[in-house]
């Protein structure tokens, strides 16, 4: 049957050869022909709705036999047009949930191969389309996204591509905005990375703000109480304030489009959390820089934007409280931003007292508000447009003892903090065993233990927190795009404290084949690789120059020959490089030093010298070493090629582990400094298992001012050890092999090597 319709060459013969096969199917050609339906892109949807609208095979009353078919679903519109069928059956619950699987599945791949915007329509300006893949998000949303994080971000999108939507549309949204908030709180189970679900959500919101998609971030905010944007915003602090609210021009755009669509009481609580955030900042470190954004969002943005709406009806006393923490706190350093600004206050408190339908409830508070910046700016009273509002609002005011107050108000205050410009702005990282993990996308294990090794690197965390580029990280561009996902990503990692972070916006970001492949990759290719790239990209100077120094060595090669008359070597030029390859002898009974040394022993080989214009084997090849960066790695390379079986085999000898090595040893001819040649294992990488086919890798790191405690970070799960080198190396099952090693100067300096 299912020959007899793929060898039709249009869709009407198609849909003909359907019409007349419909029944007395066996279920092999049952499957055959909706296993080809699925296989022919845009025509399947006509195909499938035809057979499903016959019931060819009744595939909905056998459930092993739908099973089969839905495995070669290819489309998640396939998906779609399955599951209206579905929902007009009663009883069909483990049909929908298979549904819901493969459409798991589907986002996985798609996920992976990078196509997953296209493959939702989400990059489409088809309204339709949109709301068709909207739709069946919310019927399909699984109860726990927490393997899957993507997709989670993924239903944020349609907030930002209605960007007209009609009631149905906001409707839509709404119930979309009610699935996220599902999802974040477990639907009633337990959600196993809650956390970053959250985080997810409100850096959504957000990104919203910033990009002006005011209506969808609305429906978003009026969903979750005040409580819970409290706690949301004081738990992810310092994620928030780096990445979003990082300068004052973000800042302010940002609050700008809290405001812009209407001034409700979540937007206006964002607003001022995150201002008394910069406070904080100032009064706790005498910030000079969060200072500065304070000041900026006062004169751009609560003096205009915020001032400017003082007639509008619906917002509550919470305004106010905002305006007098600016107005009052900031009085102490500059009364002038504010003595402009009576005016347009002026202008609009008179607009309310003009409207024959205020009541004596909305006035007093607005009263109240008078009276107070009264006291901390004498001279109002001299300014007759400000006398005048202000009796007016007195007459007209009720007996405010009986109505509800503004806050207690306790001032910000300025003049108590002693400015300190010279400190250094850079966020402090945790001291504590709270560390989290990274989801493994399927077979990235080799990526995570990479991250975590790199985090683990005290001076390159502490960098990649620093950094700040001229772009915002809102607006990426190809240069900033890495560093700024890595930078997030170690954001979260230092300061999550439950759950696990995902990697897969870095991921997509990485090169080829690593930003869409599901295959396993080597770790030592996958950490040259990605240094490589983060200092190719790096677009400031300086900091380039600190990560070259961080992670590069510099050598040159020497080629002797013992056949010219002139026996000096001739030198090539300075190269850069990146780690030490280690290889086992013939013996395979090595350690660490030994290995080092061979690395650099000259080889011999046939060479024609420049000299004396003789072809001899008489000639030996070695490299030179100028400079050993601060951070080295050390591959041990286990895998080899056997002749015998052709296939690549592993050296499973244990190498000694070696906590401290002294370069002194290795290179005792070239005088070497004793304060620089020191270098203590931090970090290294195990292989667990038998062949480079297969294998899983883990990171095992410390901290080095905690020598003897290890933290095992495998993918999602973390464990700790206290051991010393001898215990550790017992530890290790023989499958599972250190492969990298890292480990960094005691001096935090390169090593020069006087040759």
């Amino acid at each position: 049957m299912d020959k007899i319709i793929a060898s039709a060459t249009s869709v009407k013969e198609k849909l003909k050869v359907l019409e007349q096969n419909q029944k007395q199917l066996s279920n092999q050609e049952i499957e055959g022909v909706y296993k080809h339906i699925h296989t022919l892109g845009e025509d399947s949807l006509q195909l499938l709705s035809q057979a499903l609208r016959l019931n060819v095979g009744n595939i909905f009353n056998d459930y092993q036999l739908f099973k089969k078919v839905s495995g070669s679903i290819r489309e998640l519109d396939q998906v779609s047009m399955y599951l209206q069928y579905v929902e007009r059956l009663q009883g069909q619950r483990v049909i929908q949930k298979e549904l819901g699987f493969q459409s798991e599945k589907l986002i996985m791949e798609f996920r992976q191969q990078g196509n997953i915007l296209q493959k939702l329509y989400l990059d489409t300006n088809d309204l339709n389309i949109q709301r068709q893949m909207i739709q069946m998000i919310i019927r399909l949303c699984p109860k726990d996204l927490s393997f899957n994080p993507e997709l989670f971000s993924l239903m944020l999108i349609p907030f930002k591509c209605l960007q007209q939507p009609n009631h149905k549309d906001i409707e839509l949204l709404d119930n979309l905005a009610a699935v996220l908030l599902m999802q974040c709180n477990g639907q009633g189970q337990t959600n196993q990375n809650q956390v970053h679900d959250w985080l997810v959500l409100i850096s959504g919101i957000v990104q919203h703000a910033y990009e002006g998609n005011t209506l969808g971030l609305h429906i978003l905010l009026r969903k979750i109480s005040q409580d819970h944007l409290s706690e949301l915003l004081i738990r992810h602090k310092n994620y928030m304030l780096d990445n979003y609210f990082k300068n004052s021009g973000d800042t302010i755009k940002i609050f700008q489009g809290l405001a812009s669509h209407s001034i409700t009481e979540e937007a206006i609580f964002i607003i001022k959390t995150v201002c008394q955030m910069f406070y904080n900042l100032v009064k706790e470190q005498n910030s000079s820089y969060h200072l500065d954004i304070l000041k900026q969002i006062y004169q751009e943005f609560i003096l205009t934007t915020i001032l400017g709406n003082l007639q509008m009806i619906s917002f509550g006393l919470d305004i106010l409280d905002l305006l007098l923490y600016f107005i009052i706190g900031m009085s102490s350093i500059d009364q002038e931003p504010f003595k402009r600004s009576i005016n347009l206050m002026a202008s609009r408190l008179k607009l309310n007292a003009s409207l024959k339908f205020i009541t004596r409830d909305f006035i007093t508070p607005r009263f109240q508000f008078l009276q107070i910046i009264e006291q901390h700016y004498n001279y109002l009273h001299q300014i007759d447009e400000f006398t005048k509002i202000y009796m007016i609002f007195k007459d007209k005011s009720s007996d405010y003892n009986r109505l509800p107050q503004l806050n207690k108000y306790y001032p910000w205050e300025f003049n108590s903090i002693k400015i300190d410009k010279t400190i250094n702005q850079y966020i402090e990282q945790r001291d504590s065993n709270d560390f989290v993990g990274l989801e493994n996308l399927t077979n990235t294990c080799f990526m995570n233990s990479i991250l975590q090794s790199l985090y683990m690197t005290e001076t390159f965390r502490k960098l990649v927190l620093q950094i700040q580029f001229p772009n915002s990280i809102l607006q990426l561009t190809p240069q900033t795009s890495l560093w700024s996902c890595l930078k997030k990503l170690f954001t979260q990692l230092t300061y999550q404290k439950q759950g696990y972070c995902s990697p897969y916006e870095l991921k997509r970001v990485l090169r080829q084949p690593y930003c869409n492949t599901n295959d396993q990759q080597d770790v030592g290719e996958f950490v040259h690789h990605f240094l490589e790239d983060l200092f190719e990209v790096m677009p400031d100077k300086q900091f380039k120059a600190t990560i070259g120094n961080l992670f590069f060595g510099y050598q040159r090669q020497i080629i002797k020959c013992y056949n010219c008359v002139k026996s000096q070597p001739i030198y090539g030029q300075k190269e850069k490089f990146l780690g030490i390859d280690l290889h086992f002898s013939k013996s395979n009974k090595d350690d660490i030093i030994s290995m080092i040394k061979r690395a650099y022993e000259e080889e011999q080989i046939e060479f024609t010298c420049e000299r004396c214009r003789e072809k001899t084997k008489k000639t030996y090849k070695s490299q030179q070493l100028l400079q050993l960066p601060s951070v080295l790695f050390m591959t041990i390379h286990r895998f080899t090629f056997d002749q015998s079986s052709q296939t690549m085999t592993k050296i499973l000898t244990k190498v000694p582990f070696q906590f401290q090595i002294d370069f002194r040893e290795a290179f005792p001819k070239n005088h070497l400094s004793s304060q620089d040649s020191v270098y203590n294992l931090y970090a290294f990488i195990v292989h667990l298992g038998k062949n480079s086919n297969s294998g899983h890798y883990i990171c095992y790191a410390r901290q080095l001012n905690k020598p003897d405690t290890w933290i095992a970070f495998d993918d999602t799960m973390i464990s700790t050890f206290e051991y010393n080198s001898k215990q550790l190396d017992e530890e290790l099952i023989v499958e599972e092999t250190p492969y990298l090693l890292f480990y960094q100067n005691i001096s935090g300096q390169p090593l020069i090597f006087n040759n």
